[in-house]
């Protein structure tokens, strides 16, 4: 099942799902339960908004071999957070804060959290979870030449788009990633290459560090194919999962 959120040209916001390509509403509690009721609208008469609101977003660094810093002896994830006031939707036109200063895009699986997750085991991942979404973690070059994981590069205002929707069928196959950059593909890789699983990430992040419903945890940027690529103006950028969908952005200069 497809979770949307939605508004139809005014303010109301709305939940649904998806069914064979129309937008259906939901009935009760998406964190509880809920049920599919009568289709509103077909999904091009709609605006798709960010699949949930988080209160923040933990990113996992350095996941796949072939990242820049990679290292088998890593002994726990390499995280940090991205603000709520980051996340839009898809579709959303993304502009550089830095004009002068080179930003790139991340295609990566998003996991949505559904219940609070405090000090939970791995095998107590998968009931803590409401799906799969895709996120792309932008990032702007740091000044000073510090890490670019710092605040100012990772968590300006746009610098997380997700969505299109949050996939509650949890796919047991490996999903393919790739980073789409003006019809090319610049990044792919797949899930099961991830060095840390998303539960065990889950995990390890819950120990010390409550996560609410709706966060939502990236996973990772997948190793590069045709070396480092920047965003010109305009640039459009796709990330794809297998198995979800397209995550469409536009970035451009101030």
């Amino acid at each position: 099942m497809r979770i949307v959120r939605y508004s139809t040209g005014n303010l109301d916001v709305h939940w649904g799902v998806l069914v064979e390509g129309k937008v259906a509403e939901i009935i009760g509690d998406i964190l509880g339960e809920w049920s599919v009721g009568a289709v509103q609208a077909n999904l091009n008469e709609v605006t798709l908004l960010a699949p949930c609101t988080p209160s923040k977003v933990v990113c996992v660094a350095i996941n796949y071999a072939g990242i820049d810093g990679f290292s088998s002896k890593m002994r726990e994830p390499l995280t940090f957070i991205k603000p709520g006031s980051s996340v839009v939707g898809p579709g959303t036109i993304v502009t550089n804060p830095f004009p002068d200063t080179r930003w790139w895009g991340e295609a990566e699986l998003g996991v949505v959290m559904k219940r609070h997750a405090h000090k939970i085991t791995e095998s107590q991942v998968a009931e803590h979870v409401l799906g799969l979404t895709i996120g792309n973690d932008v990032t702007v070059e740091n000044c000073d030449g510090r890490d670019h994981h710092l605040a100012r590069s990772k968590g300006a205002d746009g610098f997380c788009p997700i969505g299109p929707w949050i996939e509650t069928d949890i796919p047991t196959q490996s999903l393919r990633i790739r980073a789409i950059q003006d019809g090319e593909c610049i990044r792919e890789g797949w899930s099961h290459e991830q060095f840390w699983s998303w539960s065990k990430v889950i995990s390890q992040v819950s120990q010390w560090m409550t996560l609410n419903p709706y966060d939502v945890v990236l996973t990772g940027n997948v190793p590069d194919t045709v070396g480092m690529r920047y965003l010109d103006q305009g640039a459009l950028f796709d990330a794809e999962i297998s198995g979800i969908g397209v995550l469409s952005t536009t970035f451009v200069n101030r």
